[in-house]
This record gives C-alpha cells, structure tokens and sequence, in this order.
C-alpha cells in the first residue's frame, strides 16, 4: 500500500515537471515570433545626417517626394545669400584655427600700397591673429592679437614688433587696434581679419541694404581659380560714395572655394567698371584645423 502511494506521488510530480517544462517552450516559442514579427514591421533608423558631397547641396521635399540633389552651382545662382549661409554654417561647424599665406594690397590715404604677403597663423575661440611679413613690412615685421587679452583705457591692443631698426630701441609696442596707426596702415583692422569674417562682412551689408531698403546686387557670376583651385565667384553691388561713406566699396567680386567653401579672394572696387582698387585680400595655403598650442599666441612665444 505504502509503495504504490510512493509510486503515485512521483508519477504526479513528473506529470507537473513535464507540464511545466512543456509551457515553458511555448512561451519562448512566442517571445521569438512576436521578436521576428517586430523585426520585419520596424523601420530602419539612420543615427545622424547623411553627409553630402561639399560640392553638392542637400536634396529638398517637394509634393511628389524629394528633389533630386542640386549641384552647388546652381544653389549659388538660384540663391546667392543662402549659399553663403551654408559656408558660414559649415565653417563654424568645423574650423578651429588654421595658417595660411594672406596677400593684400589697399587704397589707403589715397595710395594703393605694395602687395604684401603675410604668414598667419589664426585661432578662432579666442579669436587669436599672428601676422608675420614676408614681403613689403610697412611700419612692422610681426604683430599678435588676441581678443580682451591687452587692454588699455577701454581699447583692445595688440603687440606690433616694429622693423629692424626701431627693434634696437624696443622690442615692441602696444598699439590700439583702431588706433591711428592702424587706420594709417590699412583699410580693415586686425579683428576684421579671418575667413569667417569675410563671409560674414559679405552678407552683413547686403542684409543691411534689404532692411534699409537700399538698392543692392548680389549674384552668381560663375567659376572661378584661384591658385590653382575651382573657385565659385559672386559679385555685390552697394551704393558707394567714397571712403568716409556708410557704404565699403560700389563692386565686391568674391571667390569661394570649390571644395572647402572657403572665401579665398575679395577684390573691392570703387567704380562700376572695377578699374579703382580699394583693396585686394587673398588666402592660400590653407590648412584648418592644425591644432596651434597656447604658445603661439603670447609675447614669450614669439620671442618678445
């Protein structure tokens, strides 16, 4: 008697055992079609933007879906302004600081000065300008600027290493960056300087025309090179009047870099048939993003 009850109970305890192990497979079962069913019904996601070409511009809705991509050329034709916009945007997304070679040549106090060429070293936060001449020194061969690092009497200085032989009296001065030696020396002054800033002078005078209403021009006039590279060029008209008017020139011819969206030449002109120079401003061997140390924006770095 007692055996067969022993006999009874296990029997029962496999019955539950295998019950159990039974709805344990048909939950699983069920956990992987409701998984495979998810998979086949959810949509892909892309985690971040799709990168286009930098001579291409973004594809754009339209009732019937998505415009094919339009080539940059004819952004720039079609808007002018909002091509510039773009530049501006990428630059500020991706430039840190960069050296080049800067050219200029100006109109100042009624004379077109020599060409000179200057070896720039640039940082953007804080904004940070080494200049170095290589050829036709005015009245300095070097001269450092970094925003709110010197100021004096409310003015923002930069350190001017002069020529050779005032060095054998100073090592160098400090000078206000709208001082009268600075307007003197040139047309723009050292915190206009910058890639970024030609963009942003470009836009910001023919945005102040359309509020003010005033006639203004800004086109597409087609390909350019500049250095050896494909350049966009586009050219604005402003009601000029002279060089103590509100206005900065009549014509401005700009060329912008193919591949880097860059401003690599700005021409300024005071007549409509662009034979009065007010200032030529060209940048080559650029190289963004170089990673300039502390150091090369100090007095000890330079040596003074």
């Amino acid at each position: 008697m007692i055996q067969r009850q022993l006999s009874h109970r296990r029997n029962r305890r496999l019955r539950v055992l295998v019950g159990l192990m039974l709805l344990a497979g048909l939950l699983i079962q069920c956990q992987q079609a409701l998984y495979h069913q998810a998979q086949e019904s959810s949509p892909v996601v892309i985690k971040g933007p799709v990168k286009a070409s930098p001579s291409m511009a973004l594809a754009s809705p339209t009732p019937g879906g998505l415009r094919p991509i339009e080539p940059l050329e004819a952004r720039a034709a079609r808007d002018p302004i909002a091509s510039f916009e773009e530049a501006l945007d990428q630059y500020d997304r991706s430039v840190r600081d960069y050296t080049c070679t800067f050219t200029k040549q100006e109109l100042v106090g009624g004379q077109l000065t020599a060409e000179q060429v200057i070896k720039v070293m640039f940082r953007e936060k804080p904004f940070s300008v080494r200049f170095e001449w290589i050829k036709n020194a005015d009245k300095c061969d070097r001269v450092l600027y970094v925003k709110d690092r010197w100021i004096k009497d409310g003015q923002q200085m930069a350190v001017v290493e002069p020529g050779p032989l005032a060095r054998l009296f100073v090592r160098y001065l400090m000078q206000p960056i709208h001082g009268e030696l600075a307007r003197k020396t040139s047309r723009r002054t050292i915190d206009q300087f910058g890639l970024r800033n030609s963009l942003t002078l470009a836009l910001k005078y023919c945005k102040l025309a359309r509020e003010m209403n005033v006639p203004f021009e800004f086109t597409y006039e087609g390909k350019g090179e500049v250095d050896h590279r494909e350049t966009l060029v586009f050219k604005r008209r402003l009601p000029y009047t002279g060089e103590d008017g509100f206005w900065p020139d009549r014509v401005l011819v700009i060329h912008v870099d193919k591949e880097l969206l860059f401003p690599t030449l700005c021409l300024c002109y005071a007549d409509d048939d662009q034979q009065v120079l007010l200032g030529k401003y060209m940048t080559t061997d650029i190289r963004p993003n170089v990673n300039l140390p502390d150091s090369t924006f100090t007095k000890e770095g330079m040596g003074l």
